[in-house]
Formats: structure tokens, sequence, C-alpha cells
């Protein structure tokens, strides 16, 4: 009897300990600049674990990328931004579709919406500069984003970024 006592409060404690990680974590912005081939695809996930994607990668091997960034039961991404019209940018957001329910689809470049606007998305900002060119600003920490930036994940707090290592 002892000895379900001890195994019972072990997992009260374990619970307890990852129920207050979860309440009191700290509220992070996290940036995932996947690996599609040739084409690009950048995944932010806001400190109120609000999904957007900028652009969807040229193919299906978008599909691999989230796989590694978003938890298998995570369904809906919040909104896609499409930084341009190339394939290496559209060309895997039929496969999103078949895969994930998008909230708010959105695309700049186009007369409604021009390069240079900004976007503000549960307090981060987007600046949208030319097709998969952005920046990214959330407190006073800012990221900007290309071609040339290497994969990998970044985390900012709003006063720094910090690249995770992998």
């Amino acid at each position: 009897m002892k000895n379900f006592y001890l195994i019972l409060f072990l997992i009260l404690a374990v619970g307890n300990v990852c129920i207050y990680k979860t309440i009191f974590a700290p509220e992070v912005l996290e940036i995932s600049v996947m690996n599609v081939g040739k084409g690009s695809a950048t995944l932010i996930r806001t400190p109120n674990k609000k999904i957007i994607l900028i652009d969807a990668g040229p193919d299906a091997s978008i599909l691999r990328a989230l796989g590694t960034v978003l938890p298998p039961w995570q369904r809906t991404i919040d909104a896609v931004i499409l930084t341009g019209a190339k394939v290496s940018m559209v060309g895997g957001l039929p496969d999103i579709k078949s895969r994930y329910r998008i909230q708010t689809p959105i695309e700049f470049g186009t007369n409604s919406i021009p390069y240079g606007a900004r976007l503000t998305l549960d307090a981060v900002s987007i600046k949208i500069i030319s097709p998969a060119t952005f920046s990214i600003s959330y407190g006073s920490t800012s990221l900007n984003i290309s071609s040339s930036t290497p994969a990998g994940t970044y985390i900012s707090d709003g006063k720094t970024v910090t690249k995770i290592a992998q």
C-alpha cells in the first residue's frame, strides 16, 4: 500500500510541475525557418500560441517540414501569408489545404495589400518587404528573414533573439 501512495504522489507531483510550467511559462515568439528545398516557408508561433505560416514552399515537402515543427494533433493554421506568386512560395498550398484548416489566407503584392505593408497579429508585427523577404518584430526585437537566413528555430522574449541549436 505504501508503494501505491508513493507512485500516486510522484504522478501528482509531475502533473503539478507540468501545469505550473504551462501556466507560468514566459511569453516567447518562436520562428521556424524551414528547409523545403528550392522554396521558402517560415512558421511563427506567437506568444499566445497562434500559428502563422509565411509562404508555402514549392511542393508537398512543406508537409514534412510542418510535421517537424508542429505537434501531430495540430490541424489548424491561424494565418497563411503568401509573399509572392512564384511556385517556390505557393506550390505547397494545395497540400497544406488538404491537411490543415486555414483560418485566414493573406496575399501580399496585390493591389489590396502592397509590399511594405505591416500586419500585426497577436503582438507580433510582420512587414513584407518583397517576395520571400520580411521582417518580424516582437517587443524591442526584430528579425529579418530572407532566402539567405539559415534554417532553424529562433526564439524571442521581446528583448533578445536567440537561435536554438539543433
